[in-house]
């Protein structure tokens, strides 16, 4: 039994190697799509990512200590992550973001009307859940089929952050982003044939956090945009808690001061539909909304035309000079001595 527990342990050990699910800032820009429009967009490229989970204590088959370190690679082409975005207005709109942390609705508020340069912040959570299950099927000379080596690992991923974007009207667009992730892994396997076997599971608990950057070009074709970008991210901070059960034996140990970085290049293909034109009404709340705010403008001293303040004060002074010289003249026909008064007196 002692080496079946050990061969067990080196089984779980495979299962539990992974990498924490992430999602990046990708095909992503501040630049709002309009009120009624909407994006689609799917990121492709390569990804590849490393992950160092927290050194844990234990002991080996002769109870010596023992440290163990668990290192991650991974590497994929294509990855894929994909994007949806309706504009409510032009300044709030509802993204949907889905990569390998699941489904990750979020509000992308902006925070500027300017026609040059937008900025936004993007509140957003996400969901993920994913299981995988398989046996070993034998047939002995008797003929009769044996089910073994069941395996079974379901992961379940929470997600929670915080985006911030820029965009510039010459297509260039940046955003970096904080997550909090936090993972649950749980994994058993079963060894033996239905008269000696024995089960072992392991539950790993996994709470990282992401810091995340990415930068990227927009090129516009139309209603088509393609956006080739890179996007990175590191984990300075990793805390695991593990689990092992073996009948009738529970042992949890927790450690921390893991660390893990990924690497995203690739680029975006995304479909915009056109903004939705407004409504009379709409338009007459607009018009009424940009009065008010000129007005308010106008209070605090600034200009909130341009040039066409220019006018409208060139149309105020010259009336006000118009009748300045019109009381100069009715005072002149009233005291005509008044105004020859200084004269005599230098002639004097």
């Amino acid at each position: 039994m002692p080496r079946m527990r050990t061969w067990l342990c080196c089984v779980l050990a495979l299962l539990s190697g992974c990498i924490v699910p992430r999602s990046m800032t990708l095909g992503q820009m501040a630049a709002p799509v309009g009120r009624g429009a909407t994006e689609v967009g799917v990121f492709t490229g390569v990804q590849y990512a490393s992950q160092t989970n927290p050194t844990f204590d234990g002991r080996d088959t002769n109870g010596d200590p023992l440290k163990t370190t668990e290192r991650t690679n991974g590497f994929s082409i294509p990855a894929f992550e994909a994007n949806l975005q309706h504009g409510f207005s032009d300044s709030v709109s509802l993204n949907v973001h889905a990569s390998s942390a699941g489904i990750q609705p979020g509000l992308k508020l902006n925070l500027n009307q300017s026609k040059t340069a937008h900025v936004a912040l993007m509140p957003q959570v996400a969901f993920g859940y994913s299981s995988l299950g398989g046996s070993v099927f034998t047939a002995p000379l008797d003929g009769v089929q044996v089910e073994g080596g069941q395996t079974t690992k379901t992961s379940f991923t929470f997600l929670g952050g915080l985006k911030f974007m820029f965009s510039h009207k010459s297509g260039f667009f940046a955003g970096v982003g904080y997550d909090f992730i936090f993972n649950r892994n749980y994994n058993s396997a079963i060894v033996g044939s239905s008269n000696v076997s024995d089960k072992q599971e392991l539950i790993i608990q996994t709470t990282s956090h992401q810091v995340s950057a990415a930068l990227g070009m927009d090129i516009a074709l139309g209603m088509v945009h393609l956006r080739p970008e890179i996007a990175f991210a590191v984990y300075p901070g990793i805390t695991q808690d593990r689990t092992t059960i073996v009948p009738p034996t529970s042992t949890p140990v927790s450690a921390s001061g893991g660390f893990g970085w990924a690497l995203f290049p690739g680029f975006t293909m995304a479909i915009v539909s056109p903004k939705r034109e407004l409504t009379e009404a709409e338009q007459e709340e607009e018009a009424e909304k940009l009065k008010v705010e000129q007005r308010k403008r106008r209070q605090r001293g600034e200009d909130p035309n341009g040039e066409d303040d220019d006018d409208d004060d060139e149309d105020v002074k010259k009336p006000t000079l118009k009748k300045k010289k019109q009381l100069d003249d009715d005072e002149e026909e009233d005291n005509p001595r008044k105004k020859r008064r200084p004269i005599d007196n230098e002639e004097e």
